[in-house]
């Protein structure tokens, strides 16, 4: 897999965020220090931890931090070994029982686990208190009717609305606000998409398009959350995944609140599972030192210690039950609870990989380019449904 001088130490591969690797690398140098194994993480950008193709990782990395969309090819591709053949029952029981929303659930696949949820996320709320208090005076939206007339309001103002609607983001928005409306049968395995549910989406999307900031065009989470935390020009985003870190004192210029997404008629909060799971490669030549350091990072102990002390935003329910990590985080994870406990969990079939991009692109160009009406738009989606995730069942 490596040259030989390179086999003593550890690799792993994460996504290139300070929420990702600072707590990977501060738990593994105290890792190291008891082990004698050197680890190093390296990182990629957002776009590729959504996209880039498992199997190039697990060529070169022994631990990988995976999106939950990946586990059925990865499950079949033997790319990656089963958590059951590396963990005790009792702790996968643990795992289980303390998951946060779906995100335990989304890494299972045939009967097994093929990662372990050591971040937990979803679409949420995010607010710049000092910002919306002095230019509206009013609580934050419960319905996507109040955030667009919250935008609209906002539109000609200093402080505006954003949403990230880069291809990726505008699928995971439709189908937050897709769910939103329609509750567990907007879109499920087999199905094609509620269509009244799946017009109103679309609709609420496109209308947002001409009163929110003109970064949401081009826009994921990192970069709005980056650009509203250093900047004064954005007071509110209705729905991105969010990213506890800009909730924390001092981590950018100014910190950010984060609240439970909109919700509509189904009561149900529209929102669509995030996070990452730490899973195995089957190519590592150190798998018992491997699955050692991982267990480690996913114990309550540490998830609630040292994971969230290093800016981490952990999967254990335990740490998002904990006084001390809320009171770090601006209450980021009693915040944003109820809408995790709803979350959507996206197809996991291999297809869906081309699928996201693919639809993203369509979607996209629906909500900012009106020649792409709403009806043609489903269609294609529908077909392309029908084409790449013919083993969603």
């Amino acid at each position: 897999m490596r040259a030989s001088e390179e086999q003593v130490k550890l690799r792993g591969m994460a996504w290139d965020h300070p929420r990702a690797t600072n707590p990977l690398r501060a738990i593994s140098d105290d890792w190291s220090k008891t082990s004698g194994m050197p680890v190093v993480w390296d990182a990629r950008p957002l776009k590729a931890f959504e996209d880039q193709p498992l199997e190039e990782l697990a060529q070169g990395y022994d631990l990988i931090l995976i999106d939950h969309p990946f586990v059925g090819f990865a499950a079949t591709s033997e790319l990656i070994v089963p958590v059951d053949d590396w963990v005790e029952p009792s702790y996968l029981a643990d795992q289980a029982n303390h998951s946060v929303g779906p995100s335990y659930q989304s890494y299972t696949w045939n009967g097994k686990q093929w990662a372990l949820a050591i971040d937990a996320a979803c679409q949420v709320s995010a607010v710049r208190d000092d910002l919306l208090a002095s230019s509206q005076g009013e609580s934050l939206p419960n319905t996507w009717e109040e955030v667009v007339t919250l935008a609209e309001r906002c539109h000609d103002c200093d402080h505006k609305a954003a949403i990230p609607l880069n291809p990726n983001h505008a699928y995971c928005a439709f189908l937050a606000i897709g769910t939103c409306a329609a509750g567990e049968k907007f879109w499920r395995p087999g199905m094609r998409v509620d269509e009244p549910a799946a017009h109103y989406a679309l609709e609420i999307l496109r209308t947002l398009a001409s009163k929110v900031h003109p970064l949401s065009r081009e826009s994921d989470p990192i970069r709005i959350s980056d650009f509203m935390s250093r900047t004064n020009e954005i007071a509110y985003v209705p729905l991105l995944f969010g990213y506890s870190s800009y909730a924390r004192e001092g981590f950018r210029t100014h910190k950010l609140r984060f609240a439970n997404a909109p919700m509509g008629s189904s009561r149900r909060h529209g929102s669509v599972l995030g996070g990452v799971g730490l899973a195995l490669s089957a190519r590592s030549l150190c798998l018992m030192q491997a699955a050692e350091l991982a267990r480690r990072i996913a114990t309550p102990e540490i998830q609630s210690g040292i994971y969230a002390d290093a800016g981490g935003q952990p999967g254990h329910g335990v740490a998002w039950d904990s006084c001390a990590v809320n009171r770090e985080t601006n209450g980021f994870f009693q915040n944003t609870r109820a809408t995790i406990q709803d979350a959507f969990v996206r197809p996991r079939v291999a297809g869906h990989r081309r699928f996201q991009v693919e639809v993203g692109e369509l979607i996209q160009r629906c909500i900012w380019e009106r020649e792409l009406t709403s009806d043609n738009c489903l269609k294609e989606y529908g077909r392309l449904a029908d084409v790449l995730l013919g083993e969603w069942k």
